[in-house]
C-alpha cells in the first residue's frame, strides 16, 4: 500500500467518526453564539481592520467591506452577519443603529465536547492502552498551531493525537497553497498559481470539527520580495505566529478550560507521548494543576534579551492555573503595535512567540520556565531528531548555544534524552509521524520500521534509544 493510500484510508475513517460528532456539537443551530466586542482594543477604529465581510468604522460601528459583502464573519465563535451596502443616508443610518445594538458578550458559553476523534483505528499498533496507567485528574489538552493540511492533519490523529483527552489545532483562517515542511509553495502541480480564500468560503463539512480556525488583524500573506539568492520574486507568508498564540490561548481559556488540568501547545512536527507527559506531571513532579503555576518545557537561553530562560515552541505546556491567568493578561496587554522586537509583553507585529510568551509570564506572574529534565538530568523534549541529538558532545564541542545556561552535569550524548520522552522535534513529513509510531508503538516482530532505526546514520546509537524508550514505556518487556 502507498502512502498516499494509507493517509487516505485514514481518512476515511476520521470522516465517519467526524460526522458522527458533529451531530453532537452543532453550536451554529444549538448552541448561543458569543458575539464579537466591538470595543476589543485589537480592533482599533483608526486602523480600519478588515474582518471578512465587514469593517470598523470611525464610530466603532460595523460597515459593510464591499470585497466580501453578504459572508459571515467569525471571530472566534462569533458569528455576525455583514449588512448589505447602502445607497443613502437614510439606509447608513439603520445599518448603525442596528450594529450598535449588539449585545455584548458578557457571559462565556458553556464548555465544548472534547474533541478527540477516540472511535478512529490507531495505525498498526499492538499496543494494548488500556493496560497503561491512567491519570484521571491529568486530562491533557493538545493544542496544535496550525496551517491546514490534510496529510499531516490525518497523520497526526491516527496516531500519538490520539492519546490526548483532547486535541484541537488551532489554524489560520486563510487556506490554501501547499505546506512543505516550514514553507508554504503558492504553485500547483501543473505550474500555476494557488489563490487563499478564508475557511468560511468552503462549503461546509469541509474541515473536521476539531480543526478551529482563529482570526486575526493582520493580513496573512505579505508582498511579493525579491530573493537575489534565486534571482526571483517570491511570495512570502506573514503568519504573524504571536498573535495567533495568544488568541488561541484566550480562545481554550474561554471555551475548553476545564476540559483538561494541562495545556501543551505542541507543534505539528514535534512528535509527543502524551502518556509520557502524565507520567512526568504525576509520577516524577506530583504537581497541583489547578493550585499552581507551572510552565515547562526544554529550557534555552540564547535568544531572547539578557539571555533569560525560556521554553521552545517544539513543546510547551502549563497548567490550568497559568492558563487562566495568562489569558488575562493577554486580553488586557496593549494591542496593534507595529513595531518588532521592544521588550514588551504586547500584540505586535514580527514578534517571536517563545520570546513574548516567556516575557508576559515573567513579568505579569512572575511565573519561570522550569526545564523538563529527569533525575539525571536528561531532556525529556529534544529540539532536533532524536538519533542527532544522541550525538551531542559537549566536552568535545563545547559551550554552543544548545548548552548555554544548562547546567554542567546535564546529560550528553547517549544521556541527553530522558527515556520516557515526552516530544521529539523535527518530523515535518506525515510519514515520519507514521514511521516514529511504529518505532516506538507498532509490534516488536515484523516491525520494517524499527528494523531499519539501526541501519541509518547514528544508527547503533538511536537502535538502543529506542529498545530502551519501548522497554520503559511498557511497549517491550
Amino acid at each position: 500500500m502507498t502512502f498516499i493510500s494509507r493517509i487516505d484510508k485514514i481518512y476515511r475513517g476520521l470522516e465517519r467518526s467526524i460526522s458522527m460528532e458533529r451531530e453532537e456539537a452543532d453550536l451554529d443551530q444549538h448552541k448561543p453564539l458569543k458575539q464579537l466586542d466591538l470595543n476589543d482594543d485589537a480592533l482599533s477604529s483608526s486602523t480600519q481592520i478588515r474582518l471578512g465581510a465587514a469593517k470598523i468604522n470611525d464610530n466603532n460601528n460595523v460597515v459593510p467591506n464591499n470585497k466580501n459583502r453578504g459572508v459571515e464573519i467569525k471571530e472566534r465563535t462569533a458569528v455576525i452577519r455583514a449588512p448589505p451596502p447602502t445607497t443613502n443616508d437614510d439606509d447608513k443610518k439603520k445599518v448603525q443603529q442596528s450594529t450598535a445594538n449588539v449585545p455584548k458578550a458578557t457571559a462565556k458559553i458553556a464548555p465544548l465536547p472534547n474533541n478527540n476523534i477516540n472511535s478512529s483505528p490507531l495505525t498498526n499498533t499492538a499496543t494494548d492502552f488500556s493496560t497503561f496507567k491512567q491519570y484521571p485528574h491529568d486530562r491533557l489538552y493538545c493544542m496544535i498551531p496550525f496551517i491546514w493540511n490534510r496529510p499531516t492533519y490525518s497523520a497526526i490523529m491516527s496516531t500519538w493525537g490520539q492519546r490526548c483527552d483532547t486535541i484541537h489545532f488551532l489554524t489560520d483562517a486563510m487556506v490554501g497553497g501547499e505546506l512543505n515542511g516550514d514553507h508554504i509553495s503558492f504553485t500547483n502541480n501543473n505550474g500555476g498559481e494557488e489563490t487563499t480564500k478564508p475557511y468560511w468560503e468552503y462549503p461546509p463539512d469541509t474541515f473536521p470539527s476539531n480543526v478551529k480556525f482563529i482570526n486575526m488583524t493582520r493580513t496573512w500573506e505579505c508582498p511579493p520580495t525579491y530573493n537575489k539568492r534565486t534571482g526571483r520574486t517570491e511570495q512570502k507568508v506573514c503568519r504573524h505566529i504571536w498573535e495567533k498564540m495568544w488568541r488561541s490561548w484566550v480562545y481554550v481559556d474561554e471555551h475548553h478550560k476545564n476540559d483538561a488540568e494541562w495545556f501543551c501547545k505542541i507543534d505539528y512536527d514535534t512528535f509527543f507521548f502524551p502518556d509520557n507527559f502524565k507520567y512526568y506531571v504525576r509520577d516524577v513532579k506530583d504537581w497541583d494543576p489547578v493550585g499552581e503555576h507551572h510552565y515547562f518545557g526544554h529550557v534555552i537561553q540564547h535568544r531572547s534579551r539578557k539571555d533569560a530562560p525560556m521554553v521552545v515552541g517544539a513543546s510547551a505546556c502549563w497548567s490550568r492555573k497559568t492558563l487562566g491567568d495568562i489569558a488575562q493578561v493577554y486580553r488586557e496587554m496593549p494591542k496593534g503595535s507595529k513595531k518588532g522586537e521592544r521588550g514588551k509583553c504586547e500584540d505586535r507585529a514580527h514578534a517571536t512567540e517563545e520570546v513574548t510568551t516567556s516575557m508576559c509570564l515573567r513579568e505579569h506572574l512572575k511565573i519561570e520556565p522550569e526545564a523538563a529534565r529527569d533525575d539525571q538530568m536528561r531532556e525529556y523534549i529534544t529540539i532536533d531528531r532524536y538519533p542527532l541529538v544522541l550525538t551531542w558532545n559537549r566536552t568535545e564541542q563545547g559551550e554552543w548555544w544548545f548548552w548555554k545556561g544548562k547546567p554542567k552535569d546535564a546529560g550528553q550524548m547517549e544521556n541527553t534524552i530522558a527515556r520516557r520522552p515526552i516530544g521529539i522535534h523535527k518530523y515535518k513529513k506525515p510519514e515520519e509521524i507514521l514511521t516514529l509510531w511504529e518505532e516506538f508503538y507498532g509490534p516488536r516482530s515484523g516491525n520494517e520500521a524499527l528494523e531499519k532505526v539501526g541501519k541509518q546514520r547514528h544508527g547503533e546509537v538511536a537502535k538502543r534509544f529506542v529498545e530502551e524508550v519501548r522497554k520503559e514505556m511498557g511497549i517491550d518487556p
